[in-house]
C-alpha cells in the first residue's frame, strides 16, 4: 500500500495494495472534542479526489462549524444543545423559503404527526436506533409508504444539519428503511379509452380527457393550460406550468390561535394559485396527435360561444380547460368528473393518474424508445420506467421474436 502521510487536519489521498483508491478528510470535532474524519474510496485517484474535494467544499460552507465547536470561556458556560425538535422547525422554515408550497405541506404534516416522541432528544444525541424505531412503528401502524417518505424528509434535515456542523454524521444513512411492496401499474385497456372518451364527447370539456389519455399530462398541467401554449397550426403543446392549491396561512395577531389557518379571517398566501412543473423535465414541448386538432378546435369554439353568454363576468385567464365563468377549475371538481365518467361508462375503479400510465404505457406498447417516453411524460428519473416492466418485458420478447425471424425465417 503506496501512502503519504499529510499533516493534521489535512486531506489524504492514496492507492492500497489492491489498488483501490481511498481519501480522507477531516471534518473537524465532535462534541467530546474528538476528531472528526469522512473517508471514501474509487477504483481511480481522479474519482477519489473528486469526491475529497466535494467534502472539503462541503466543510467549507459549514459556517456553524466554527462556532459549534469553539470552547465557551467559564463565564459563558456550556453552550445550549439544540433538539430535534427545534431543528426540524427551523430546517422547515429553510424549506418553506425555498421549496415550492406542496413540499413543505408534505414535509410539515409527516414530521408533525409521527415525529412528537423524538422532538425533545438532543440533536446530536439521536442514533441509528431511534430512526429505526421510529421508521418500525409508522410501518407498521400507517404504511410502510409512509415510513420511506418520513426516512428521506429525516435524511435531508440531518443532511442541512451535518452541513452546518450541528451533527458530525447523519444517522438516517445507516437507517433501516422498510421494504415497500411492488404496486404493479393499471393502465386502461386501449377498448377502455375509446369507451371513456366517446361518453366524454358529449361533456363540457371534454378535450380534457383526450389530453389526459393521449398525451399523459399530470393534473394540475392539464388545468393549467392556455391557450398560448397550444400552436394548433403546427401540432404542439407546451406544458409550461401547474395548478396547485396552497396552503393557507394566518393572518391574526394571535400568538397561537385556536382556529386552523383555513378559518381564519385573516388567512392569506393560499388558495389555487399557478407554480412552476414539478420538475426541470416538467417543462416541456408535445406533439399532437393529428385527430386530437379538430377536438382542440371544437372546444375553443364552444368556450367562445360560453365565454359570450357570460359577458363582461368571464374572468379571463386564457385557460384551455377553466371551470364555468373562467377561472382555474377546482382539482377536486375535475376528480369528480373522471370519477363519473368511468361509472358512466362502466370502466373498473382508477385513480385519475391512471390517465397519465395508460399514456406512457401505449406509447411503450407502440414501440416508442424508452427516452422519448420519458421526455414526454417528464419524467426527471430513468427508474420510472422500471414501473412498466411488463411492457418493457413483451416488448423485449416480440424483438426477440423478429430476429429469429430475419435470422431463421419462420
Amino acid at each position: 500500500m503506496s501512502r503519504t502521510r499529510s499533516a493534521n487536519g489535512r486531506s489524504s489521498v492514496y492507492r492500497d495494495s489492491s489498488g483501490i483508491w481511498h481519501g480522507w478528510v477531516s471534518m473537524g470535532r465532535d462534541e467530546k472534542g474528538k476528531p472528526v474524519r469522512r473517508h471514501v474510496r474509487g477504483r481511480t485517484r481522479a474519482v477519489v479526489s473528486e469526491r475529497v474535494a466535494d467534502l472539503e467544499r462541503e466543510r467549507a460552507s459549514s459556517a456553524g462549524l466554527a462556532a459549534a465547536h469553539r470552547r465557551p470561556t467559564p463565564r459563558e458556560g456550556p453552550p445550549r444543545r439544540q433538539t430535534l425538535g427545534e431543528w426540524l422547525d427551523e430546517w422547515l422554515v429553510l424549506v418553506k423559503r425555498s421549496r415550492k408550497p406542496r413540499t413543505f405541506t408534505t414535509y410539515d404534516a409527516l414530521i408533525r404527526t409521527h415525529c412528537q416522541q423524538l422532538r425533545s432528544v438532543k440533536l446530536h444525541e439521536v442514533t441509528v436506533r431511534h430512526i429505526d424505531d421510529l421508521l418500525h412503528h409508522v410501518a407498521t401502524t400507517v404504511s410502510p409508504t409512509t415510513a420511506g417518505n418520513l426516512h428521506r424528509t429525516l435524511r435531508s434535515a440531518f443532511t442541512v444539519a451535518v452541513r452546518r456542523g450541528l451533527v458530525s454524521t447523519n444517522p438516517c444513512r445507516y437507517a433501516t428503511v422498510p421494504r415497500v411492496a411492488h404496486v404493479e401499474v393499471e393502465p386502461l385497456s386501449v377498448a377502455e379509452v375509446h369507451r371513456l372518451l366517446s361518453i366524454a364527447a358529449g361533456e363540457r370539456n371534454a378535450a380534457r380527457w383526450a389530453v389526459a389519455l393521449a398525451l399523459g399530462l399530470r393534473q394540475g398541467e392539464a388545468l393549467a393550460l392556455q391557450w398560448s401554449d397550444i400552436d394548433l397550426e403546427n401540432g404542439t403543446l407546451a406544458v409550461r406550468r401547474q395548478l396547485q392549491r396552497h396552503p393557507w396561512e394566518h393572518g391574526c395577531v394571535e400568538s397561537e390561535p385556536r382556529h386552523p389557518p383555513a378559518e381564519c379571517p385573516q388567512r392569506h398566501s393560499g388558495g389555487l394559485r399557478f407554480d412552476d412543473t414539478k420538475s426541470g423535465a416538467g417543462r416541456r414541448v408535445l406533439a399532437l396527435p393529428p385527430q386530437m386538432v379538430p377536438q382542440l378546435l371544437d372546444h375553443r369554439r364552444a368556450q367562445a360561444a360560453e365565454r359570450l353568454a357570460v359577458g363582461s363576468a368571464w374572468e379571463d385567464h386564457d385557460l384551455v380547460f377553466p371551470r364555468p365563468g373562467g377561472g382555474p377549475a377546482d382539482p377536486r371538481n375535475d376528480h369528480r368528473v373522471w370519477k363519473r365518467l368511468l361509472a358512466r361508462a362502466e370502466i373498473r375503479e382508477a385513480r385519475l393518474h391512471d390517465a397519465r400510465h395508460t399514456a406512457a404505457t401505449i406509447l411503450l406498447a407502440q414501440g416508442v424508445d424508452g427516452r422519448v417516453v420519458m421526455s414526454l411524460m417528464g419524467w426527471s428519473q430513468a427508474v420510472l420506467l422500471t414501473r412498466y416492466q411488463h411492457v418493457m418485458d413483451t416488448m423485449r420478447v416480440e424483438a426477440a421474436a423478429k430476429v429469429g425471424t430475419a435470422i431463421w425465417g419462420d
